[in-house]
């Protein structure tokens, strides 16, 4: 008799977000194994465009494959979701001090990435790590709410009036901004 095979697990990893959406975890990206420390090439890509899905009911893990660009930023990015949809905000690189505030939707029924709004020092939430996001519903609008973080203390967008930046080390900052997406409208 054959001996049965081990049941799938994960990656060990760290600095990654896990979302609830129905019965099921959602967890991508993060620290892990032989992530390259560029900021993209054939294997981090192929590293960052599969989804690992738990049955919560079951305990049981299996990796999916997505379609579109996975967002680049995998470490200590925030993640919420609303109904079938999370959203991914900013990120770091892996690599030298590249720091995100793009924001990415990916859909639990088809399994697709869509990158809703790119990476700039020009607006938006500073480029950062290690911020949370939460979902919030606002007189029946859909909005998501981006809260503090650290990152570069250079190249990064205006600073948010009324908003605390703070030196961390010689070339980062922690802040306390907060951002309102309105999905609506973008």
């Amino acid at each position: 008799m054959a001996a049965k095979a081990p049941d799938y697990q994960p990656a060990e990893r760290s600095r990654h977000s896990t979302v609830r959406v129905g019965d099921y975890l959602y967890m991508c990206g993060g620290v892990q194994p032989g992530l390259p420390k560029v900021h993209n090439n054939e294997k981090k890509k192929s590293m960052c465009s599969v989804m690992e899905v738990c049955h919560v009911r079951t305990g049981r893990w299996e990796q999916k494959p997505t379609t579109g660009n996975a967002p680049l930023g995998v470490r200590g990015y925030a993640a919420a979701a609303i109904e079938r949809e999370i959203f991914y905000f900013g990120g770091y690189c892996n690599h030298d001090y590249c720091y995100h505030n793009s924001l990415y939707s990916f859909n639990v029924d088809t399994f697709n990435w869509k990158e809703l709004s790119p990476t700039t020092s020009h607006h938006g939430p500073m480029m950062k790590h290690l911020c949370d996001m939460i979902a919030i519903k606002v007189n029946g609008e859909d909005y998501l709410v981006v809260i503090g973080g650290l990152g570069p203390s250079s190249n990064n967008t205006p600073n948010q009036p009324g908003t605390q930046y703070s030196k961390f080390r010689s070339s980062r900052q922690r802040c306390n901004e907060v951002h309102f997406y309105k999905l609506s409208t973008g």
